[in-house]
C-alpha cells in the first residue's frame, strides 16, 4: 500500500510525497480531511479521491485569480490549469462550474477582445487574435462583425498609416512600406493597396 512520506505545507497548499517521490500539490484542508499526512497508508483509490478533490479547490482558486486580471477564453483557462499540472478531472469540474456561473463566457470575451484589438488592428488581424485565444469561428466572426459594423475599413487603415508614416514622403518605397504595415495590421489586401497608392 502506498505510504505518504512527506507533506510540506504553506499558503493553504500541501505538497504531498508518496513513497519518497513528489505526488501532487493539493488544498491543505482537503489533505487534512482525507487523512493525507506523513506516515499515512492510503490506498490508490483514497489517494486519487484526495487528489481530484484537492486539486479542484486549488484549480478553482487559480482560475479565479487568472480571471481577476482580465477576461479569458475557456481555452486559455484550460491551458493555464494544465500548465500548473492539474489532473483533467479537476480542470473539467472547474471549467464546468465557471461556465455555469458565467465567469467564463467566450461570446462576451470575444466582444471585449474585439473592442480592445480593433483600436489597433484591422478585421482580419482581430479575427486571427480571437481564434488564437481559442474563440470559436462563429463567435469570433460575430464579434468582429459587430465591432467593425458602421466603420470604414479604408478610413481606419488610412488613419493607422498616417499615424505611422507622417513624414510626407511619397515614393514607391513608401507605398511598399505602408502596404506591408497595413497587411500586418490585418486590413484586407484591397484596402492595403488603396491606401498604399496614396503614398506613391
Amino acid at each position: 500500500m502506498p505510504e505518504v512520506t512527506g507533506v510540506r505545507g504553506g499558503r493553504g497548499k500541501a505538497r504531498v510525497f508518496v513513497d519518497g517521490e513528489f505526488w501532487a500539490e493539493i488544498d491543505a484542508s482537503v489533505a487534512s480531511e482525507h487523512g493525507v499526512f506523513e506516515g499515512a497508508d492510503l490506498s490508490d483509490v483514497e489517494l486519487e479521491e484526495a487528489r481530484v478533490e484537492g486539486e479542484r479547490a486549488l484549480a478553482m482558486s487559480r482560475a479565479l485569480n487568472l480571471l481577476g486580471y482580465r477576461p479569458r477564453s475557456e481555452k486559455e483557462v484550460r491551458e493555464r490549469l494544465r500548465r500548473f499540472g492539474h489532473v483533467e478531472e479537476a480542470i473539467e469540474a472547474v471549467v464546468a462550474r465557471l461556465l455555469e456561473t458565467e465567469y467564463l463566457d467566450d461570446a462576451e470575451f470575444a466582444k471585449l477582445m474585439a473592442r480592445e484589438k480593433s483600436r489597433k488592428y484591422g478585421p482580419r488581424r482581430v479575427s486571427m487574435e480571437l481564434r488564437r485565444a481559442g474563440v470559436g469561428e462563429e463567435e469570433a466572426a460575430g464579434a468582429v462583425e459587430g465591432e467593425f459594423e458602421g466603420r470604414s475599413e479604408v478610413e481606419d487603415a488610412r488613419g493607422a498609416a498616417s499615424r505611422r508614416y507622417n513624414t510626407g514622403e511619397r515614393s514607391d518605397a513608401a507605398a511598399r512600406r505602408v502596404y506591408g504595415f497595413l497587411t500586418r495590421r490585418g486590413y484586407s489586401m484591397e484596402v492595403c493597396a488603396e491606401v498604399a497608392r496614396e503614398y506613391r
